[in-house]
């Protein structure tokens, strides 16, 4: 069965983002990690859509920024307020560049859950 064209379209959209994502790390501190987790996103969410059984990366990629996801928002909680996420870092320090990096994490993970769940569904049937 195939997916329905609105989350085919999603899908290709998020992966673009991811990409970009990987694309603008050249100047972060640790910039492999960072590439390696977005290109990884980019690659997962069309494979899991796409390719049998690959839903299973996806939901392992998924549970790793999700992990990582949480440890950063540990850290960040009760330093600084999501409205800090848009001002210059030297205002509050590392930790405004570990609540943007929760951010990013957050978001792959969530997608990477909807994919793993569209991809699933469709190798089930």
């Amino acid at each position: 069965m195939k997916h329905p064209p609105w989350l085919v379209a999603l899908n290709l959209v998020f992966a673009a983002l991811f990409v970009v994502s990987a694309g603008i790390q050249h100047n972060d501190p640790d910039p492999l990690r960072w590439i390696a987790l977005y290109g990884a996103a980019a690659v997962a969410t069309v494979a899991a859509l796409h390719v049998p059984r690959a839903w299973v990366a996806a939901a392992l990629l998924g549970l790793v920024a999700a992990a990582w996801a949480a440890s950063l928002w540990y850290d960040v909680s009760g330093h600084v307020e999501a409205s800090d996420a848009w001002r210059k870092m030297s205002e509050k320090g590392g930790k405004v560049e570990a609540l943007r990096e929760a951010g990013g994490l957050t978001i792959v993970a969530v997608w990477l859950a909807i994919s793993t769940l569209a991809g699933r569904r469709r190798s089930s049937r």
